[in-house]
C-alpha cells in the first residue's frame, strides 16, 4: 500500500524513480527560486499537496483502526512532523537567501516554525483520555503564541535599522 502510495505521488509529480522528499528545482517554499523564469507555484503547491495527502493518509489509517479522535490528531500532526525532519525546514528556506528573502517568506517561515513547536507541545503534553478539542486547543495556543513572539520579534528586528559596528 505504501508502495503504491509512493508510486501515485511520484506521477503526481511527474518524475520516475524513488522517492524523494526534496526537490532539486524548488529551493524554498513560498519564494521564487532563483534561478526560476517565474514559474515556481506549481511546485510548491504540489510539494504542499503531497504533505496533507500525506498526512491524511496516516490519518484515515489510524481512523480506520479505530482510535480515538485525540489519537488520529496526534497522528496527523506527527505525520507531518516527520516529512518535515526529514529534509528539515531550512532546506527549503535556506539561510544563504535570508538577507533578499519577502516579507511574506518570513512570516510563512516563523509560522511553519511555530507550527512544529506546537506540534512538539502536543506530543509532549499528548494524553490518550483527553477530548479531541483539549488537544487541539492546546495545539493551537502553542502555536499561536509560538506565531507571536516569533513574528513579533522579527518584525521588530526588522524595523530597528542597522548599526555600524
Amino acid at each position: 500500500m505504501i508502495a503504491l502510495f509512493h508510486r501515485c505521488m511520484d506521477s503526481l509529480r511527474r518524475r520516475k524513480g524513488p522517492l524523494r522528499f526534496v526537490d532539486p528545482d524548488l529551493n524554498w517554499l513560498g519564494d521564487m527560486a532563483p534561478h526560476s523564469e517565474g514559474n515556481t507555484m506549481n511546485p510548491i503547491i504540489r510539494t504542499y499537496i503531497f504533505y496533507g495527502l500525506f498526512m491524511l493518509l496516516i490519518a484515515g489509517v489510524s481512523w480506520m483502526q479505530e482510535d480515538s479522535a485525540s489519537l488520529v490528531f496526534v497522528k496527523f500532526l506527527g505525520s507531518g512532523v516527520y516529512l518535515l525532519s526529514l529534509e528539515g525546514l531550512r532546506a527549503r528556506f535556506p539561510e544563504q537567501h535570508d538577507a533578499t528573502r519577502s516579507l511574506a517568506t518570513w512570516i510563512e517561515f516563523k509560522l511553519l516554525s511555530a507550527v512544529l513547536f506546537g506540534v512538539l507541545i502536543t506530543l509532549v503534553n499528548f494524553r490518550p483520555d483527553v477530548p479531541l478539542h483539549t488537544t487541539f486547543r492546546g495545539f493551537l495556543v502553542a502555536t499561536i503564541v509560538m506565531a507571536a513572539i516569533q513574528i513579533g520579534l522579527f518584525l521588530l528586528e526588522r524595523r530597528r535599522p542597522e548599526r555600524p559596528s
